[in-house]
């Protein structure tokens, strides 16, 4: 099946898979979703925690990940917390009122991130850690998994660091040979060092983007 084959199955042609950007509430959203209107398949709104949650477990079951349900829940949960807890921006797609990919990540300071994954990052880079400073994090990047080879992951991700412009950038990855890593890499993406355990249950591999 071609790749426009695969998206009319999917009830969408390449043209209605617009990637979108959207930020986040400043100050976050507290206790309640409601002041964003998240109902799937409205454009220009942040996607709910349960459908980042079921795109990210579709995904990352595929080899080579191969991951266990629960991390998704916790993929899910972050997200969650991000939104709530202050300003995020998103690029995601759309189609037949679902969630098709995203991108999502927030601005990097050591001052305000005070939790024991942070310090476990910090720790494992050691000097490597003072490049993340007043830099963007890019919590995650995900694509349905029937649209591979549809380059929408790369604009996905493309869109979300046009977004960011003139700043820096980084992620943790699986430190494997992955289509994932291979995308970053050509985005620019550089290896920094480890940080904590990834889903595989290895350090995970951070990798570092400088301005563009």
């Amino acid at each position: 099946m071609d790749d426009h084959a695969e998206l009319e199955v999917l009830g969408a042609s390449p043209a209605e898979l617009n990637v979108e950007l959207v930020w986040g509430i400043p100050g976050g959203l507290g206790q309640s979703w409601d002041p964003i209107g998240s109902a799937a398949g409205i454009p220009g709104v942040l996607p709910p925690p349960h459908e980042v949650e079921e795109l990210y477990a579709a995904a990352a079951a595929e080899p080579p990940l191969n991951e266990d349900p629960k991390h998704a829940a916790l993929f899910g949960k972050l997200y969650d917390l991000s939104v709530r807890n202050g300003q995020v921006l998103i690029a995601a797609a759309r189609s037949d009122g679902h969630l098709r990919s995203i991108a999502y990540g927030h601005f990097w300071s050591w001052a305000e991130q005070d939790h024991d994954w942070a310090h476990e990052l910090a720790s494992t880079l050691g000097d490597a850690a003072a490049a993340l400073e007043w830099s963007f994090a890019l919590n995650l990047l995900a694509r349905d998994p029937h649209l591979r080879s549809s380059g929408l992951g790369r604009t996905t991700l493309e869109t979300w660091l046009a977004g960011i412009s003139g700043y820096s950038c980084w992620l943790q990855t699986n430190d494997i040979d992955s289509p994932a890593r291979s995308l970053y890499e050509s985005l620019g993406f550089v290896a920094l060092g480890h940080g904590p355990q990834a889903p595989n249950g290895q350090p995970g591999l951070v990798m570092f983007r400088p301005p563009a």
